[in-house]
């Protein structure tokens, strides 16, 4: 796990290094084309010795070899390794974290939830999100955003029986969910949310949270980006 964790990190130094190197690298490969066929335009014919003509072409040759080279090394270096939210299977390639949207980070993790339970009832009454496995990434990397997903997942479905799996959920289970989010600096949802799940007179008291719930569907949509963003280089 140690090891795992340390080529993860590694890998999170190489690409933010990567991203801040890149416009320096592209700009000196195209400086050293320019210079290099700025230099070739000299090789005027019958002007100066042929000494200095082979000086001058041999220079040029070496700035177009070494642009050529580093743009070359640019097109090989890029990022190649899936990305659990980037990566687009048809073109098979990580599309560019610019065009990340909420959408696909919500299809993804619908995905990852999958590979967690069989269905949305055993999530809420198997205490999943208290395991230590692998499964959530390392250091527990996915846990915060499958925690956002489940309450994420009431929101879309927001059907009784959905508000019903939280109200009938075992008390791990949302001080399990309550705890993932606090640890992700959410402290007042998770309070609210466990005061809900202590205060709701039956199952059918439901009302109140269905409307804090969906209230901060917005609220939970942003944490989730924001969360991605913040840890993107993690989800490899």
């Amino acid at each position: 796990m140690f090891c795992r964790s340390y080529r993860v990190a590694e890998r999170g130094f190489f690409m933010k290094f990567k991203k801040n190197m890149m416009p320096v690298l592209l700009a000196l490969a195209l400086l050293f084309i320019l210079g290099g066929i700025i230099l070739l335009a000299f090789l005027v014919p019958g002007a100066g010795s042929t000494f200095y003509k082979v000086c001058i072409a041999i220079v040029a040759v070496l700035c177009l070899l070494i642009g050529l080279g580093v743009l070359y090394l640019l097109y090989l270096s890029r990022d190649n390794d899936p990305n659990f939210f980037l990566y687009d299977t048809k073109n098979r390639c990580n599309i560019p974290a610019e065009e990340l949207s909420f959408d696909r980070v919500n299809s993804r993790m619908t995905y990852f939830m999958k590979g967690l339970t069989s269905s949305l009832e055993k999530l809420w009454n198997e205490n999943l999100l208290a395991s230590d496995s692998d499964r959530f990434g390392v250091g527990g990397v996915y846990k915060p955003l499958a925690a956002y997903k489940m309450l994420y997942d009431l929101v879309e479905l927001d059907r009784p029986e959905g508000w019903r799996m939280f109200l009938c959920a075992p008390p791990a289970v949302i001080d399990t969910l309550t705890d993932v989010l606090a640890s992700n600096g959410d402290e007042a949802m998770g309070k609210t949310l466990r005061q809900a799940y202590r205060n709701a007179a039956s199952v059918d008291d439901i009302a109140w949270l269905r409307d804090f719930v969906i209230g901060n569907a917005k609220y939970i949509r942003r944490r989730m980006m924001g969360y991605v963003q913040k840890n993107l280089d993690w989800f490899y």
